[in-house]
Formats: structure tokens, sequence, C-alpha cells
């Protein structure tokens, strides 16, 4: 009994990871609807709402996180933010920095870089020595939506107090 759950295992093991690719998009639908509504003057007619200038900054607070979000490039259908996840309540968490991109015409917001250079890769082999775990990309755009949605709860709590 135990062999055939050992060779049960090892089987496993070996199986290739495969992305779930409709969680995927469906977090970074969540993700672009929730930073709608934290900061409405990122969507719309970009072209009147947004000058284009590289200075331009929106910052969300949680109770121990702070995002602060830099435009980097607006197109048409797109938008490229330099997202800084800091926290200033966790000594052990350093500022992290990611470059999101918005895709207005798909409402998705997917995350480009993360940290260290170059792209996120949907898959990473694993080997050993290797820093990034094999959905790396899932768990960076699922960690922005947990970042996004404790703002929007911050946001929600502030409302609610001011309006009481």
């Amino acid at each position: 009994m135990s062999n055939t759950l050992t060779e049960q295992n090892r089987h496993q093991a070996r199986k290739a990871y495969t992305p779930d690719l409709g969680e995927f998009l469906s977090q970074c639908e969540v993700n672009y609807l929730l930073l709608n509504q934290l900061i409405p003057e990122l969507f719309g007619d970009l072209s009147q709402k947004l000058t284009g200038e590289a200075d331009e900054k929106w910052v969300l607070n949680a109770r121990a996180l702070e995002l602060k979000f830099v435009l980097v490039e607006t197109a048409r259908y797109t938008t490229t933010l330099d997202l800084f996840i800091h926290s200033p309540k966790i000594e052990l968490l350093k500022t992290e920095k990611l470059i999101i991109r918005l895709y207005h015409d798909a409402q998705m917001l997917e995350v480009m870089e993360g940290s260290g250079p170059g792209a996120l890769k949907a898959i990473y082999e694993q080997s050993p020595g290797s820093h990034k775990t094999v959905d790396e990309k899932r768990q960076v755009n699922r960690f922005i939506g947990e970042c996004l949605r404790a703002c929007h709860e911050a946001n929600q709590a502030k409302v609610a107090n001011s309006a009481g």
C-alpha cells in the first residue's frame, strides 16, 4: 500500500504544472475593477484626464500597507505604471517594485515585471537554486489583488466612519 502511494506521489511531482488560464484572467479582471474603484482617474477617456507626464502618482494606504503608483506610459488601449509596495509597519518587508499594465479594452490589470530583471514568465522551470516558484506570475497577480482589496476595505471603512 505505501509503495503505491509513494509511486503516485512521485508521478504527481513529475507532472508538469499547467496554469489555470481562467483563474488567471479572472484575477486580472478583478484587479482592474478594484483599481478602477480606487483610482478612477486612471480610467475612461485618458487623454482628457492624464497629462502623460512621468511624475503623476497616486498613493493608496491600508492598515499596514502603502501602494504608490507612478505613471510610466499611456497609449490608446493601455496604461503602464510602476507600483511600489511598502509596509511601514513591517520592517522585514522591503519596498517591492512591480511594473503593471492596464488593458482598458479587455479591462484587465497584469503584472508585467516583478522584483528582479525581466518580464515575469507564465511558468518557471524548477531547478536547484531557483528563487522563483513555478507559478510566480499567478502568485504575484494574486498578491496585487490582496493588496488592492486591503486598500479598498480601508477606503470603505474611512467612508463609513466619516458618514457616521
